[in-house]
């Protein structure tokens, strides 16, 4: 039995968890930090305007942590300056109009500000008054700042008048207090402000885009919460490896740090319930399985053909049955075999099926490679992306096949 468990902190793995330290983009922190800092300790005040946004699909890549780490270490440096720095987090996608967004910020400041049935902009006056009363300065997060920009009940003057308040509302004393870090999920959030709010849009300061995490990243990022949240005999290096193989985005996995650090808290928490007392080889391959089959993107599949989920399945099957690749014409010959025999369709001839494998391999599913030495005569040879697990991805399938087959599309 065990005495203390394999973890030391459990809130190292928690979504929200923000590091003591970022050994993975400290410079872009410092930078961002940097730009408040510099406006705010020469007596200017604050009214930067900054974004950081993310590549398209891509998710769990570190953009809400390093803005919290940064406004943090805003505050903590102001405050060493004598100055009082107040931090406010928005998530503006659970946040529908100006009224939740202003409402969420005066109760993370303390301030007693009556919100309850007062007009937005009454809100706004009195957070300005509050922060000149007591010389104080505020630095808001609104993250998924997109959802702002495409929501129907924001209009485009209450987004210009919050986000360029010391124009609108400006200070008592002329010192502007309010600045602003937005975070959206990709540059498209800049193409639409430059639809709805060009003037703020052309008056962004720093706009820092963030790349998914290479496998080395994701390793460091790993290292660092295993020190910080398991005891020192859990874990290996070999460990945090195979993790950030699977994930790093060179390695053909989606860069997401949120998943890589999910995977490594199964793998304690599946090791704690079997009475051992550190991790094995095992224990994170299995726990990156179902790590991956809880993330497996139906909608996705639901939008292929029979056709291509057929040939899909017979991939993910030869996985299974312990295949790391399968040539071409044996496939074929399978794919022919399983449409008459099983699925009772035609099978579809050469052209249209390539354009099916193209499809599958360009979505990330399936991977393709020539034939090497050891081969007789030139093929291409496939397999099932290395991070989808065959089994659950087999069983998904099979469901989606049978719905369609119902409804009698192809």
């Amino acid at each position: 039995m065990l005495r203390h468990g394999l973890f030391k902190d459990r809130r190292v793995f928690d979504e929200n968890y923000i590091p003591p330290e970022l050994r993975v983009r400290r410079g872009e922190a410092e930078a961002l930090a940097r730009i408040y800092l510099n406006r705010l300790l020469s007596g200017a005040g604050l009214s930067d305007v900054n974004m950081i946004y993310g590549s398209i699909g891509r998710v769990g890549i570190g953009k809400t942590t390093l803005a919290k780490f940064t406004v943090k270490r805003v505050s903590e440096a102001a405050a060493k300056e004598g100055l009082t720095v107040k931090q406010a987090y928005v998530n503006a996608f659970n946040a529908p109009n100006l009224y939740t967004i202003l409402s969420l910020i005066v109760r993370q400041t303390g301030y007693p500000i009556q919100v309850r049935g007062a007009p937005a902009l009454d809100i706004l006056k009195a957070l300005v008054d509050n922060l000149y009363v007591e010389n104080h300065y505020l630095l808001v997060i609104l993250d998924e700042f997109q959802s702002m920009l495409s929501s129907p009940r924001i209009a485009a003057e209450d987004l210009y008048t919050l986000l360029r308040v010391h124009e609108e509302i400006p200070s008592r004393d002329g010192v502007n207090r309010i600045g602003f870090l937005l975070v959206a999920s990709d540059v498209r959030a800049l193409s639409y402000m430059r639809e709805k709010i060009p003037q703020v849009e052309s008056q962004i300061g720093f706009k820092l885009h963030l790349p998914a995490y290479k496998s080395r990243e994701l390793y460091t990022i790993l290292e660092q919460r295993a020190e910080l949240g398991l005891r020192d005999t859990v874990w290996e290096p070999r460990h945090l490896e195979l993790i950030s193989d699977v994930y790093g985005e060179d390695k053909g996995g989606d860069g997401s740090a949120r998943r890589a650090i999910v995977a490594l808290k199964m793998a304690c928490e599946m090791a704690e319930a079997m009475g051992r007392d550190s991790l094995s080889e095992d224990l994170v391959r299995k726990a990156v399985s179902e790590n991956e089959a809880a993330s497996i993107q139906t909608h996705e599949l639901e939008a292929l053909s029979i056709h291509e989920l057929i040939i899909l399945r017979l991939i993910a099957e030869a996985t299974l049955g312990g295949m790391e690749w399968i040539n071409a014409g044996l496939l074929r010959q399978r794919y022919e075999d399983a449409s008459l025999t099983i699925y009772n369709v035609k099978p579809r001839g050469y052209t249209q099926y390539h354009i099916y494998l193209k499809h599958l391999t360009s979505l990330g599913l399936v991977d393709a490679k020539p034939s090497g030495r050891g081969m007789r005569g030139r093929t291409t040879l496939f397999r099932l992306a290395p991070h989808l697990p065959a089994d659950r991805l087999i069983e998904v399938v099979d469901n989606i096949i049978q719905a369609k087959m119902v409804s009698g599309y192809e």
